[in-house]
């Protein structure tokens, strides 16, 4: 079984369950599941990289490989909900509150592996890689397909969602044998 048939299981099986599944409480089930393909994430020291795992139904799923002081732009996710499991490694999660339609740092916490969190609809935040490397997964309901940029000034532009790797790298790969990894 690949990754992308393992998370859409875990997706099709929350979604029968009495309570509706959000992207927060799926972060812990699905993290668990992703360990095993760790050793298929990539990096790149020019910038983090985005894994695509699962488009389906109104649920995504991606990796992100992150190298020592990478960074997002301070950005939200256009309504969408949001939830992030901290597979290795550490990220630093700044949050704005937006007086003025300008953006103000309301919180900064340091996200360690392990940690889940989740992200609201209307978060405004930055994520920064504390660690050499770090990986994170998201999970995000419905798709996220654009995402608002902002600045000192407010917001710049609306950006869509894009990936830079495809899905051979950890959507169609089979899990590596536990006690397996380097």
């Amino acid at each position: 079984m690949t990754f992308a048939e393992t998370v859409r299981e875990i997706l099709a099986d929350a979604s029968k369950a009495p309570e509706r599944p959000t992207p927060g409480n799926l972060a812990e089930r699905i993290s668990r599941e992703a360990e095993r393909y760790l050793d298929r994430v990539r990096f790149d020291s020019a910038q983090y990289v985005r894994h695509p795992v699962l488009l389906w139904d109104d649920w995504e799923v991606m990796i992100i490989g992150w190298e020592s002081g990478q960074l997002t732009p301070v950005h939200d996710h256009r309504g969408v909900l949001g939830g992030m499991a901290m597979l290795s490694g550490s990220l630093l999660e700044e949050r704005f509150m937006t007086p003025g339609l300008v953006p103000r740092l309301a919180d900064s916490r340091i996200r360690p592996e392990g940690d889940l969190c989740d992200i609201g609809p209307t978060t405004l935040h930055r994520l920064i890689s504390k660690t050499p490397r770090a990986v994170s997964l998201h999970i995000y309901r419905p798709p996220l397909r654009t995402m608002g940029i902002w600045d000192e000034r407010g917001m710049i532009e609306i950006r869509p969602s894009t990936f830079d790797v495809g899905e051979e790298v950890l959507a169609r790969a089979a899990a590596t044998p536990a006690g397996a990894r380097c």
